[in-house]
């Protein structure tokens, strides 16, 4: 069992060096996956997803982590991707969530619980981005990149749900250790 725990550990790791974009992509390809839109994947579809998303996990750590993440579950050959979602990646605290709502609720004109992709874009601020600041990159190049990575983890390309949004903000997260500098990252370009 200590084995398994440091391979799963090792396994996380890995997958938290490789980034927001990763991240929420994986999400949404096993979205895609999951066929019977009950939440459960099976290992050949897990190794898959890592392989598609250029995630090299040793055998040992793979298969010690399928060990961790299938548990006790009444369903032996598939996990719940949602599960592997929470364990690996974790999730981010009500505080960082409330304001992640605050943003969302701000795009939300309509309070239908989507936001078209044109009012995200309009409403998108990356002035003070520390890339525009520093002139390495313009306010458009910043513009372009946050709503194409927003996009690439939603399942429609001209909208996103709040769910997706938060998805978006939980792979950011997990590189940000400090909330304030959080809520800071995320509060600036939305103007809250």
């Amino acid at each position: 069992i200590q084995d398994n725990n440091a391979s799963f550990i090792n396994f996380s790791k890995q997958l938290h060096k490789s980034g927001v974009r990763i991240l929420t992509g994986l999400g949404k390809y096993f979205h895609h996956l999951d066929k019977e839109g009950n939440g459960l994947l099976d290992k050949a579809d897990f190794k898959q997803a890592l392989e598609i998303f250029h995630l090299e996990v040793s055998e040992t750590d793979f298969e010690s982590s399928w060990l961790i993440l299938k548990g006790n579950g009444s369903d032996k050959d598939r996990v719940d991707y949602g599960e592997f979602k929470r364990a690996i990646i974790g999730e981010m605290n009500e505080y960082r969530k409330s304001f992640v709502r605050k943003a969302f609720m701000k795009l939300d004109f309509n309070k239908t619980g989507t936001v078209p992709i044109i009012d995200i874009r309009k409403c998108y601020c990356a002035k003070k981005h520390p890339q525009v600041i520093s002139g390495h990159s313009t306010e458009e190049e910043i513009k372009s990149s946050f709503l194409e990575t927003l996009k690439d983890a939603c399942n429609k390309s001209d909208e996103v749900s709040y769910g997706e949004f938060e998805d978006y903000y939980e792979g950011l997260s997990i590189g940000i250790a400090e909330d304030e500098d959080f809520v800071r990252i995320l509060c600036t370009p939305w103007g809250i």
